[in-house]
């Protein structure tokens, strides 16, 4: 199995909060993740489904941002999210969520 990271159960709370409220309207999409999404057979509802029911990992910083891994195992997906710096560790306060990348997880 690979690493993503440590499992956080207070940022997969506040990740399934923040997409479940108002549809997809807290969850914003790079145009990286929409090339990954087109590319790797993934639509919006997969990548909602995964936000909405994966487990959150992380987070942990990269590229300059800090990002965090959600893996739907069922699903095969993992959701790489950011915009993060600034709410750690009061996962409480997260209004939205930016998808980085999709990809396949195994």
């Amino acid at each position: 199995m690979p690493a993503y990271g440590e499992f956080n159960q207070a940022l997969t709370v506040a990740i399934k909060r923040v997409a479940a409220g108002q549809g997809s309207a807290n969850v914003k999409f790079s145009p990286h993740s929409e090339h990954q999404m087109e590319a790797r057979n993934f639509d919006h509802d997969d990548v909602m489904t995964c936000l909405r029911k994966g487990k959150a990992y992380g987070p942990e910083m990269r590229n300059g941002d800090l990002r965090a891994n959600v893996v739907h195992r069922g699903l095969h997906i993992r959701v790489a999210v950011g915009g993060l710096l600034g709410i750690s560790p009061d996962w409480s306060r997260l209004q939205v969520v930016v998808v980085a990348t999709v990809m396949e997880a195994e």
